[in-house]
């Protein structure tokens, strides 16, 4: 819990934090560029008279200009001729004469251009922000006026204000680290109190009962869901320790005298058969009886056991189209196709939640014996007052001793490796419940048509 909760907090200031570096770099960027763009047309204008008019008055007072910017900026200026020709430069060690019109941004000012951007520098083995502004009179280009910036200056404002935005992250998160901690452990201690007493009731101690009063309303919640489990487990071990309590009792007496009666039957079958037949007609009786102790404790152990639940009328089209929606994804993966060709739909007599159990074991049964590129049916019949749900597959069908023995409790096929035997034997009894039937019918060629009937409501 203590993971997440940190995990969220940093995923949050992660979202937050990246995209605002992103834009502190971009602002710092653009008001860098701003700036040299407002010295540069500042300077363009000084340098008019020295590029347009040669003199050495005319380059003292360009130079004037520039040595004055470069005293108040780290920013490098040359200026060039149309021809690309730097004439002056406040970097010591750029000299007159030198060629620049092969850089890309002076190409582009030459041309009439104004030129702004990152580049590395291969001269100087830094990236560098630079803007070239084009001195321009009427439609003549007669020199630019460069001016460049290391850009790892804004890279180290822009890293400053990172650290102070990270400052406040750490902080952050590690308020969030204090108050996520405290809020884990008031959960978990109550967890783990539940925890406990989940396991003493495992332990056989199951009159031991979890705190539902305090806490927060999950927790209380959760407890009372354990609290109501434990009663209704309780109910059923006691129901399970009477019945095996009952039987015992009840079966003893019973079994003796029947194992007396065979015993004397078999010593007398040869010395007085009458006398042997008279033991083994009581015999029968006592057998008798034993039948009618064992089942009146079965209806005696499900009567106590469960609720019993009236079938009621259901309109089934509807449920099956849902179910059809609900496992189409999965059949999809299998590259299964599933249509319903119902020919019939109405209302049967079924308790509720009973025909989409059936339909989804069905479905799922048929799944995984479909092979790739097939199509499962789903199709509703009616005849004579019964509805019969039909979910026809296309797979290898079944031997005819297995399709007698497909409903019995823990049968598997061989080739189920996964399955637990009880899906079908958990179906005929919920139809059986609902006074329908179950059926497997091959079909031809190949595949398996599972049926289920019910009466028409």
């Amino acid at each position: 819990m203590l993971g997440a909760l940190l995990g969220l907090i940093i995923v949050v200031l992660l979202v937050h934090d990246i995209p605002l570096a992103s834009y502190l770099r971009n602002v710092e960027n653009d008001r860098i560029i701003t700036s040299l763009e407002r010295d540069g047309l500042i300077i363009v204008g000084n340098a008019h008279e020295a590029v347009e008019e040669p003199s050495a008055s005319n380059q003292a007072d360009l130079e004037k200009a520039l040595d004055s910017y470069r005293a108040k900026s780290k920013a490098v200026v040359i200026v060039t001729d149309a021809s690309g020709i730097v004439i002056a430069s406040t970097d010591k060690y750029i000299a007159a004469g030198e060629d620049f019109s092969t850089r890309p941004e002076i190409a582009k000012a030459l041309s009439g251009q104004v030129a702004t951007g990152r580049r590395f520098s291969n001269t100087l083995n830094y990236q560098l922000l630079y803007i070239a502004v084009p001195m321009v009179k009427g439609e003549k280009v007669y020199g630019s006026v460069r001016i460049t910036f290391p850009a790892s200056v804004v890279d180290g404002i822009v890293n400053s204000r990172l650290r102070g935005l990270t400052a406040v992250a750490s902080i952050t998160l590690f308020l969030a680290i204090i108050i996520a901690l405290l809020l884990a452990t008031s959960i978990t201690r109550r967890l783990d109190r539940l925890r406990n007493v989940t396991e003493e009731f495992t332990a056989g101690n199951h009159e031991v009962r979890a705190d539902s009063e305090s806490g927060a309303s999950e927790i209380r919640s959760l407890s009372t869901s354990f609290n109501n489990m434990a009663d209704q487990l309780t109910t059923l071990i006691n129901v399970q320790r009477s019945f095996a309590g009952d039987a015992s009792h009840q079966l003893r007496t019973p079994l003796t005298a029947l194992q007396l009666r065979l015993e004397r039957a078999t010593a007398l079958i040869e010395t007085d058969p009458a006398a042997a037949t008279e033991r083994l007609d009581a015999a029968l009786v006592e057998t008798q009886r034993l039948q009618n102790i064992v089942e009146g404790l079965l209806v005696l152990s499900r009567a106590e056991s469960q609720a019993t639940i009236a079938p009621a009328p259901i309109e089934i089209s509807q449920i099956v189209q849902e179910r059809l929606t609900h496992w189409e994804a999965l059949a999809a993966e299998s590259n299964v196709t599933l249509q319903s060709t119902s020919t019939s739909a109405g209302r049967i007599l079924a308790i509720p939640g009973v025909i989409e159990q059936v339909i989804d074991n069905y479905i799922d049964n048929a799944l995984h014996v479909s092979p790739a590129g097939s199509t499962i049916t789903v199709r509703v019949t009616n005849d004579d007052g019964h509805t019969t749900i039909h979910v026809v597959d296309e797979g290898p069908g079944m031997l005819e001793v297995d399709l007698e023995r497909a409903f019995n409790r823990f049968w598997r096929a061989q080739s189920d490796e996964h399955g637990s035997g009880l899906g079908l034997a958990i179906v005929e009894r919920l139809v059986q419940a609902c006074a329908g039937s179950v059926q497997l019918i091959n079909v031809q060629p190949h595949g398996i048509d599972a049926q289920a009937t019910f009466k028409d409501a």
